[in-house]
């Protein structure tokens, strides 16, 4: 789960760009990194265990085949599906909002999101 979360952060955080004017991508990349450290540092993460995903009622269903003129159907009624419980970390935008300080602190300014690259 831990591994997960990281991955999406790391993600995410790299198809963000921040420019400021004579600097290069790679300082860019570096900076991002010192301020997501400064920011998981100020901002620890604090797990709360919730509901990730509410219950819900999936409907009944009927199929039917057909062979050599012999037809043989299967129900199924519906279902109710509890509700998911996962761990989330509540201080995630509090995080983002550290992170963006510290950048703007620097003066990189936001310039939206590019596209990913994986390698």
């Amino acid at each position: 789960m831990w591994r997960m979360l990281a991955l999406v952060a790391l993600l995410a955080g790299c198809a963000e760009r921040w420019e400021r004017p004579g600097a290069t991508e790679a300082e860019s990349e570096a900076a991002q990194a010192r301020c997501t450290a400064i920011a998981a540092e100020q901002v620890p993460p604090a797990m709360v265990w919730t509901i990730v995903a509410p219950a819900r009622w999936e409907p009944g269903e009927r199929r039917c085949r057909t062979y050599r003129n012999h037809t043989e159907c299967v129900s199924r009624p519906p279902r109710y599906v509890p509700p998911e419980y996962g761990w989330v970390d509540a201080n995630t935008a509090q995080r983002r909002v550290a992170r963006a300080a510290c950048l703007a602190e620097e003066g990189w300014t936001y310039q939206g999101l590019r596209p990913l690259r994986l390698f």
